[in-house]
């Protein structure tokens, strides 16, 4: 073969096609379960990874190619299937088309046989490299890494494969978000280190100079997190902690976690599934993350209860269903951090929080112009903070219909919509129709339109905020019974 042909078929075997734009393609698969084996080589900071990935078409189309990405600097080996043939493969360093600052490798397996709706497709792969992080990207958490004081193996960094294209509007579409999986990792790690999980410990197999920790999944996952350091375990009945503070702190958490657990489920009842809940300190500004059974937690937030309680509310958080979520739990999360401080242990805590967050809200108001002009029930498209917006918006909902009323909803929405999800328009027709009190101007004003954000300007304090919703909703409420 003349040479130029041989350079000319490695440039095309090692490009991805162009033939079609990722915004117009519709994501057919998603994972159904996780088999990897990790090696961990935490002096030459680099990984290598090998094992199954199992697939299953949720479209009503068969699927010809899979779509994987991995972190940038992480390079697939080999791809074989399950009579252990070669899978041919391209892979390619790619922006996403729509967030051109994010860079993956991006990896298209091409299928002989194309896999049919709902049938399954198992594939094992090989692959190695090293995590750098994300923080030019804007996600200044993401600081991945493979470094002596700790390492972690996580979806943020895409340090395992993700069924995805490049392009986060398609995968929005097809609701990525809502697919659970099962997983079986094994992770080897030098003696000394100590591997953390919120799955089921199954195994801890000690050899000469390196530990291998195998953890599979309690309750169907969304998200695998694996942080490595040097750790202490401690356990309180269902609840764990891996920690290097002291233990005295670390048991004063422990016990403040259980008790968290216990007052949530009196306000909104048990949660469906409890199968323990551990909580994984992380380095400070790696940010936190809820998974069904664990929380990754930074280690201020290991100091700080406020965050123990944001991220415990979450359990009673259902799936979203929205394309483009306003993230309004983040909101309830971070009203609920500040009333569980308020009666457990700050009185005045509340009130002192809700000043603060209304003048950040004004402030973020007046300096930018998209906050004056957006509903909240678009902020989800506008990429705009859920959570400050929204802390107003939970404190104004639970002082109208009053401490009784708004747990039952709560609750009651959480039981209701556990197996399903819903969207946020769901839930906002929920609380009216489960209220005993008239919302409809509230929710005008606080979800389908920003005349809020005048509302903020017009009132000095919370106080006088929240009693013109109150003068207003008790007068609209008695101009429908005098219509009726």
């Amino acid at each position: 073969m003349p040479k130029i042909f041989i350079v000319l078929f490695a440039f095309f075997a090692n490009c991805v096609s162009a033939e079609k734009a990722f915004s117009k393609r519709t994501l057919q698969l998603a994972a159904k379960k996780y088999q990897l084996n990790y090696d961990i080589d935490i002096k030459q900071r680099n990984l290598s990874a090998s094992g199954k990935i199992t697939v299953i078409n949720t479209s009503q189309n068969s699927a010809d190619h899979i779509p994987l990405r991995v972190y940038r600097l992480l390079q697939v080996t080999s791809v074989t299937n399950s009579e252990g043939l070669s899978i041919p493969f391209t892979q390619q360093v790619l922006s996403n088309e729509d967030w051109p600052v994010l860079q993956t490798n991006y990896v298209e397996l091409k299928l002989d046989k194309a896999i049919k709706p709902n049938e399954i497709f198992t594939f094992e792969i090989k692959y190695k490299g090293t995590l750098l992080g994300y923080t030019e990207t804007g996600m200044n958490y993401v600081k991945d890494t493979i470094s002596e004081n700790f390492s972690i193996i996580r979806m943020d960094a895409f340090a395992y494969p993700l069924v995805t294209y490049p392009n986060d509007l398609v995968n929005r579409k097809a609701k990525f978000w809502l697919n659970r999986y099962d997983y079986d990792i094994t992770i080897t790690v030098p003696n000394e280190y100590v591997v953390a999980n919120g799955g089921q410990l199954m195994s801890r197999n000690e050899h000469a100079t390196k530990h291998t920790y195998r953890y599979t999944n309690k309750l169907p996952a969304w998200r695998m997190d694996f942080a490595i350091a040097r750790y202490a375990y401690y356990v309180k009945g269902k609840y764990s902690i891996f920690s290097w503070e002291s233990s005295q702190n670390s048991q004063a958490l422990l016990e403040k976690i259980a008790n968290t657990f216990d007052l949530y489920a009196k306000w909104f009842g048990p949660l469906e599934q409890e199968l323990g809940y551990t909580f994984i300190e992380v380095p400070e500004n790696y940010g936190a993350q809820a998974d069904v059974t664990s929380v990754i937690q930074d280690a201020k937030g290991f100091k700080e209860l406020d965050r123990v309680y944001h991220e415990i509310s979450h359990q009673w958080n259902v799936k979203s269903l929205d394309v483009h979520s306003p993230r309004w739990n983040e909101g309830l999360a971070t009203f609920l951090e500040a009333l569980t401080l308020n009666k457990l242990d700050s009185p005045g805590h509340l009130s002192q929080q809700t000043a603060k967050t209304l003048n950040k809200v004004k402030d973020t108001i007046k300096h930018n112009q998209q906050y004056d002009q957006t509903a909240f029930i678009e902020y989800g498209k506008e990429g705009l903070n859920s959570y400050t917006v929204g802390m107003i918006f939970f404190h104004l909902l639970y002082d109208l219909v009053g401490e009784n009323e708004f747990n039952h909803i709560i609750g009651s929405f959480y039981r209701t919509f556990y197996a399903t999800g819903s969207t946020t328009e769901q839930f906002i027709q929920f609380v009216k129709r489960n209220s005993r009190k008239d919302l409809a101007h509230f929710f005008d004003e606080w979800a389908y339109s920003p005349v809020f954000a005048k509302r903020l300007n017009e009132f000095e304090s919370y106080k006088e905020l929240y009693q013109f919703y109150k003068v207003n909703n008790q007068t609209q409420s008695a101009s429908i019974v005098k219509l009726k």
